[in-house]
C-alpha cells in the first residue's frame, strides 16, 4: 500500500498482519524456527486463524518491494502489535513465505512477518506474526484449518502485492451531518450516516494509492465499476468504483431465500455481471480508502448500502492511537459483522438481484 515519501526518497508503505498469538498451528508447532527461518517446519501442518483482527504496519523503505534481508525496511514510528511494542526503525522482514490450502481448494500465500527486537541473536529465529498476498481479497477466513502444502525463503514481492481490507475509491460520496462529501476528503473525527445507528463517528482511515503498473500487473486490484441504478433507482445515484472485496448489501426474497437473512454483506466482485457492474480496465492509479467506526456499520455511499471496516486496529500511527483509545481498545475482542456476510457460490444467484 503505498504512501507519502520521505526524506532521502525513503517511502511509508502499510502492510497488514495478523499477531502470532491469533495463529494456530497443529502439532504445537511455532511460526518462530529456532533454525533457518525458511518456514519449512510449517509444510504438513495445518495453520487456523483466530481473528480477523488485522494490524496496519507502517514501514518506511527505500524501493517499492516487501522482502527478506533487506535492512532498508524499517518502522515508521513506534508502533505496537500484537502485545507488544516495537521501536521507530526497528527493521522488519519477509523472513519467509508459505502456501496453504483450504478444505475448498482455495490457496493463500501467507508471509512470516519478522521484526528485529534487537539485543543480538538470530533475529530470522522469532517471526511477530502473518503478512497476506494476493488480491485485496486475500485474507484467509479465520477460524478454518489451512493445510501448508510449500514453504520458501527469501520472498520479495510490490507492497501493492499485500492484501488490504475493503476500500471506496477517491470519488465516492459519504453521507454526513454537512451533506454529502468525497471520502478523500473525510478524516478522523468526521461522522457518517449508518443504517442501524444515526451518524457515527470515524475512527480512524486508511488510505493506499496504487499505481498504473499495479493495476497492469494484477487485475484482482482493479476497481469495480457499479452503474447508475444497478441495484435499483437510485441505488448507486451515479456511477462509482469500490475495492473487489468491498460488500455492499443485497436484501430482498432472494437473499431470505438463499440465507435465511432479508439482508447479507457480499463482495461486490461476487455481483459483476459485465454490464451494470464490472470491473474498470482503463488502467489509471486508483486510491483507496478504508473507514474504521466504532463498529462494523453499513454505511452510505451515492446512494448505495455498503460496509465500514470490519476489524480493529492496532498501531501506533497518531490516529490509530486515537482510535484505540475511543474504542477503549483491546486486542482480544471480535468485532461482530453488521449483518450475515456471505460468499459462497450461492452468491451466484444473487447476480439477477443486481
Amino acid at each position: 500500500m503505498r504512501g507519502e515519501v520521505g526524506p532521502a526518497g525513503m517511502t511509508t508503505e502499510t502492510i497488514y498482519a495478523l499477531g502470532a498469538s491469533q495463529v494456530s498451528i497443529s502439532g504445537g508447532e511455532s511460526l518462530s524456527n529456532k533454525g533457518q527461518g525458511d518456514g519449512s517446519q510449517l509444510v504438513g501442518k495445518t495453520i487456523t486463524l483466530g481473528s480477523q483482527d488485522w494490524s496496519s504496519i507502517r514501514i518506511k523503505d527505500d524501493d517499492d518491494y516487501f522482502g527478506d534481508n533487506d535492512g532498508n525496511q524499517k518502522l515508521d514510528g513506534q508502533q505496537a502489535f500484537d502485545g507488544q511494542t516495537f521501536q521507530d526503525s526497528a527493521r522488519v522482514e519477509a523472513e519467509y513465505e508459505f502456501q496453504v490450502q483450504g478444505p475448498d481448494g482455495t490457496t493463500y500465500t501467507m508471509i512470516g512477518f519478522n521484526i528485529n527486537e534487537g539485543g543480538g541473536g538470530a533475529s530470522y529465529s522469532t517471526i511477530e506474526g502473518l503478512a497476506f498476498v494476493g488480491d485485496p481479497s486475500g485474507f484467509p477466513p479465520p477460524g478454518t484449518p489451512l493445510t501448508v502444502i510449500s514453504a520458501s525463503d527469501y520472498p520479495g514481492y510490490l507492497y501493492s502485492d499485500m492484501a488490504a481490507p475493503p476500500c471506496f475509491t477517491t470519488g465516492c460520496q459519504m453521507v454526513t451531518p454537512r451533506g454529502a462529501m468525497d471520502v478523500a476528503d473525510l478524516a478522523a473525527g468526521d461522522r457518517l450516516c449508518t443504517m442501524d445507528n444515526g451518524f457515527q463517528t470515524i475512527r480512524w482511515i486508511g488510505r493506499c494509492r496504487l499505481p498504473r503498473v499495479a493495476l497492469v500487473d494484477h487485475a484482482d486490484y482493479r476497481p469495480i465499476i457499479v452503474r447508475r441504478d444497478a441495484f435499483g433507482p437510485g441505488c448507486p445515484d451515479r456511477d462509482i468504483r469500490l475495492s473487489p472485496q468491498h460488500r455492499v448489501l443485497a436484501r430482498g426474497s432472494q437473499s431470505e431465500l438463499l440465507f435465511g437473512e432479508s439482508e447479507v454483506l457480499v463482495p461486490i466482485k461476487k455481483l459483476i455481471n459485465g454490464t451494470s457492474i464490472l470491473r474498470d480496465d482503463s488502467l489509471t492509479d486508483v486510491t483507496y480508502h478504508h473507514i474504521l467506526l466504532d463498529r462494523h456499520e453499513v454505511i452510505w455511499s451515492d446512494g448505495l448500502a455498503s460496509e465500514s471496516l470490519l476489524g480493529d486496529i492496532e498501531s501506533d500511527h497518531p490516529s490509530a492511537t486515537e482510535a484505540r483509545a475511543l474504542l477503549s481498545f483491546d486486542a482480544g475482542r471480535s468485532t461482530p459483522s453488521a449483518r450475515l456476510c456471505v460468499s459462497d457460490k450461492r452468491v451466484a444467484l444473487l447476480h439477477h438481484a443486481a
